[in-house]
C-alpha cells in the first residue's frame, strides 16, 4: 500500500515518510505540488493521502483532489478551518506541526477502514430507490452513482444498514466512523449535508436522509414528505 504525501519542506517530508515507513506493508511517495500529486493520482490509487494545507491552496484543492480520488485525505494545518476543509472533503484535519504519534494514530485509524472494506467488498445495500456499494465508495440512485469520501461512504452504509431507525450524532460516529476521537457532532452534521447535496434532488427539504426533530438521523426506507 502507498500513501502520497503532498509536502514541498524536506524535513516534513522526511518525516512524514519515516512515519508512514514504520507501518507494515506501506510505503510512501512524495509529491512536492499540488500538480505533482494530481499526476500521481492519476497513476495509482493510494490507500491515503497526507496534504499539507498551503500546498493545496486551501478549499479549493481540497475539492480537486477528492474530486479525483476516494481515497482517504488528511489535511495538515491550521485547525481552526477544519470545519470548512471537512465541508470540502477532507477525512482527518490534523495540526501542523503535528504530535508523530497523532499522525500514526490516525494513519492505523485508515488503514483499518481499508482492511473493513475490504472484507465487505462486494457487498450491496439497498434501501428503496438507493443502492450503496461500500467498498466502492459510492452510492446510486435515480440511476446515477454518486462518488463518496471514505467518512461519506461509512456513514451512508451505516444508515443504510440500520434503515428507518433514528441514529443519534454519537450512535453514528461510534457505529459508523468506530468511536474516532477525532470524530464530532458537528463533523456528522457536515457530513450528513454532504450526503444530502448528493442524492437528494432537493437538498434543503430531504426526502430520504431524514433529520429527527430529537436529534439524529435516519435513513427513510420509502421517500417521503420533507421535513
Amino acid at each position: 500500500m502507498v500513501v502520497l504525501i503532498l509536502e514541498a519542506e524536506p524535513e516534513y517530508a522526511a518525516v512524514a515518510a519515516h512515519l508512514v515507513g514504520q507501518l507494515p506493508s506501506v510505503t510512501s511517495r512524495v509529491a512536492g505540488s499540488l500538480e505533482a500529486l494530481e499526476l500521481a493520482l492519476r497513476e495509482e490509487a493510494p490507500a491515503a493521502i497526507l496534504a499539507d494545507l498551503g500546498l493545496l491552496q486551501g478549499l479549493r484543492g481540497v475539492e480537486a483532489v477528492r474530486a479525483m480520488s476516494t481515497s482517504p485525505l488528511v489535511v495538515l494545518g491550521e485547525t481552526q478551518q477544519a470545519p470548512s476543509l471537512l465541508e470540502a472533503g477532507a477525512d482527518y484535519v490534523l495540526p501542523k506541526p503535528y504530535p508523530p504519534a497523532l499522525l500514526t494514530a490516525t494513519l492505523r485509524a485508515v488503514l483499518r477502514r481499508r482492511q473493513v472494506e475490504r472484507r465487505s467488498a462486494g457487498r450491496v445495500v439497498e434501501v428503496g430507490p438507493l443502492i450503496v456499494e461500500p467498498a466502492r465508495r459510492s452510492a446510486r440512485i435515480e440511476g446515477r452513482r454518486h462518488l463518496l469520501s471514505p467518512r461519506e461512504a461509512d456513514l451512508l452504509e451505516y444508515l443504510a444498514l440500520n434503515a428507518g431507525t433514528v441514529l443519534s450524532r454519537q450512535q453514528i460516529i461510534e457505529g459508523a466512523w468506530g468511536g474516532d476521537p477525532r470524530a464530532t457532532p458537528a463533523a456528522v452534521t457536515m457530513c450528513v449535508h454532504r450526503l444530502r447535496r448528493k442524492l437528494e434532488a432537493d437538498p434543503e427539504h430531504p426526502r430520504l436522509l431524514r433529520s429527527s426533530r430529537g436529534g439524529g438521523y435516519l435513513l427513510q426506507p420509502s421517500p417521503q414528505g420533507a421535513r
